[in-house]
Parts: C-alpha cells; sequence; structure tokens
C-alpha cells in the first residue's frame, strides 16, 4: 500500500530542494516578468504619517502573493493530471530523453529572455515577456489583473514539462500503482510537499523594499540568467552534443568536462567492462578509458537511488535504461571508433565521458 504521508514528506524535504534547483527559474520569472531593472535614480519624496499604512501594506503584500499562489496551483494541477495519466494509462505519456531535452533547451532560452528583458539589452527581448491573449483579458475586463494570473499560472503548469530527478521517481510510482486516482494522488500530494519551499522563496522576494528590491531584482535577472544557462547545458547534454557549455569550457581549458579520475576498463574474453555506481550525486566513475574495436560491457549499479542519476542514457547510441532502486543493470556496447561517447542522466545535469582510444 502506498503511504501517501511518505510521498509529503519526501517532497517536504528532498524534493522541494531539487526541484526548486530545476523549476526555480520559472518562479524567479514569475515575480520579475511586470518589471524590468531600472537604472533611473529614484526621487525622494517628504514622508507622510498615514494612520492606515500599516494595513495597506499588508493589503499590498496579500495581493503580491496572489501570483505565487497561482504558479503553485497551476503547479498541483498540472502534476495531479499527469500522475491521473500516468496511473490510467501506464508508461503511455513518457517523455523520451530527446523530447525532454528539447523541452528543457527551450525553457533555457525563455530563461535567457527574460533576464536579458529584464536588463533592457535590446528591445527584441521585450517578447520575452508572457502576455495573456485578449480573449482571456477580455473575459478579465483588466490587462493588469489578467496579467498577474495568466503569466504564473502558465509558468506553473509549464513546470510539468522540466520535472526534477525526485519528480520523476514519483511519476514511476505513479505508473506502478496502476490506477488512475491513486496515481493523480501520489503526485498531487508530493507537489504540494514541494510548495513550501517555492512559496518561501517568493514570500521572502515580496517582503523586500526599497534598494534591497532592487538589489534583489538585479540579484533575480542573475540567478535567471545562470540557471536559462544549466538548462541549455542540461538540455544539449541529453542531446550528446560537444557544444553543451560545461564541455565547451573544459576544451578550452583543455581539461576533462567532468571531475574524477578517468578509470581503465578490465578486458576480460575479449569485452572489455566497467563497474559504475549511480550515486545520488552522480556517476563514479565518470571518466572511462577503452580501447577501440573492442565490444564494452558496463555494469551499473545502484543503491537506494531515487534522483535522476537512476536514468542512464547514452544520446549517440540511442541507449536508454531506467535502473532499479536498488540494485545491477548490465549494458552492452558495439565496438568505437576513436573519439569520445557521452552519458548522462535523465536530466542531463549529472554526465560522464567514455574516451575511445
Amino acid at each position: 500500500m502506498i503511504d501517501l504521508w511518505v510521498i509529503f514528506l519526501t517532497g517536504l524535504t528532498t524534493g522541494g530542494l531539487t526541484c526548486l534547483a530545476i523549476q526555480g527559474g520559472l518562479l524567479a520569472t514569475t515575480l520579475a516578468q511586470p518589471e524590468t531593472i531600472s537604472t533611473a535614480p529614484k526621487r525622494k519624496h517628504p514622508s507622510k504619517k498615514h494612520p492606515q499604512a500599516k494595513p495597506q501594506t499588508q493589503i499590498i503584500l496579500a495581493q503580491n502573493l496572489m501570483p505565487i499562489l497561482y504558479f503553485l496551483a497551476a503547479k498541483v494541477f498540472s502534476h495531479t493530471l499527469l500522475g491521473f495519466g500516468l496511473g490510467a494509462l501506464g508508461g503511455a505519456f513518457q517523455i523520451t530523453p530527446v523530447t525532454r531535452a528539447i523541452l528543457q533547451l527551450a525553457a533555457g532560452f525563455f530563461m535567457l529572455g527574460t533576464a536579458l528583458n529584464m536588463y533592457n539589452v535590446h528591445p527584441v527581448f521585450r517578447y520575452f515577456a508572457i502576455q495573456p491573449p485578449k480573449t482571456f483579458t477580455r473575459l478579465m475586463r483588466n490587462q493588469s489583473k489578467s496579467r498577474e494570473i495568466f503569466t504564473p499560472a502558465l509558468l506553473g503548469f509549464l513546470t510539468v514539462l522540466i520535472p526534477c530527478g525526485t519528480t520523476q521517481a514519483m511519476a514511476v510510482l505513479a505508473v506502478s500503482s496502476g490506477n488512475a486516482l491513486t496515481g493523480a494522488a501520489i503526485m498531487a500530494v508530493f507537489v504540494l510537499g514541494t510548495a513550501p519551499t517555492f512559496f518561501a522563496l517568493g514570500f521572502l522576494a515580496l517582503r523586500l523594499s526599497g534598494r534591497l528590491k532592487q538589489t534583489f531584482a538585479t540579484a533575480t535577472a542573475l540567478l535567471i540568467l545562470f540557471l536559462g544557462i544549466v538548462a541549455v547545458d542540461s538540455g544539449l547534454n541529453l542531446l550528446g552534443s560537444p557544444l553543451a557549455p560545461r564541455r565547451v569550457i573544459a576544451a578550452l581549458l583543455e581539461t576533462d568536462q567532468v571531475s574524477g579520475s578517468t578509470v581503465e576498463a578490465i578486458s576480460t574474453n575479449g569485452v572489455q567492462e566497467i563497474r559504475i555506481q549511480a550515486h545520488y550525486s552522480g556517476y563514479i566513475p565518470n571518466q572511462i578509458r577503452v580501447q577501440r574495436g573492442q565490444p564494452i560491457r558496463l555494469r551499473v549499479f545502484t543503491k537506494e537511488n531515487y534522483t535522476c542519476s537512476s536514468e542512464f542514457v547514452i544520446p549517440a547510441l540511442n541507449i536508454y535504461r531506467v535502473l532499479p532502486a536498488t540494485g545491477e543493470t548490465v549494458i552492452n556496447l558495439p565496438p568505437q571508433n576513436a573519439g569520445r561517447l557521452y552519458f548522462s542522466c535523465g536530466m542531463g545535469m549529472f554526465t560522464g565521458t567514455i574516451i575511445v582510444v
């Protein structure tokens, strides 16, 4: 029997942090959409005392919290729908690594455009500010109000397309439940568990004022820019591209693109064999040297692993394996020509290289 309380606690702890790392850029984009970073000096106005200042501030704060709530409500809604579908139809809605890579690239470029729009780099980037359709605006009868609802709700809904590693583990659990309502409950309870972490970040941003708010806006733009680069890097890693930023930097520095010592494969009966531990923090080892012209056997081990490293992808060979939480998975590769063969987790965050010499 599935314990929904344990799933909620997973979202509240591990899930909240891992999902924030992946989807935090969309939340930051939600908070940043209405304004850009201003470099003009602000005029000082003489202070006036108003007896109702404090209640008015509380009202404004409550109004500003609404976009965060819209974002989280849409996030819960989209994941509940996903869980319902996964529970009813098994793996029919499973997103392939290539599709996931394209979605991450799209999200990454959108965040980059948003950050550049905040810095007023060029008028073209203003198109990255999401605007509600005119029919929605007419329905709401207020442009600012419709933007306040539509933009955060849309971005919250789109988080379903860029799941974190823990979300993927919950999706597998929803599939295994074999029941639409149970699958929906799993995903809904998990996302509700992650909500306090997202809400805390948004609330902290709204409590700032004056120079601190301007500083936060600048820092937010930098964060969105960084997360955009990370998303693009992860998408390119999933495609096995040597143009991924971390690989380009490694090539320029003439170093391996990931940390770790290079391990030589051991040849047994004409097959080169290597043992890889799929850890919650990545793959050990993540640098493997093999000889060309000989078949390769990878033995990938997991132990209570529920992160994105439990999905093992070799894009160039169209290899995609969902590893068990605990166990061994054997992957046989044909003889390779000299060069580099990249592998990664299901999100393109953890990577490794097979160096063929």
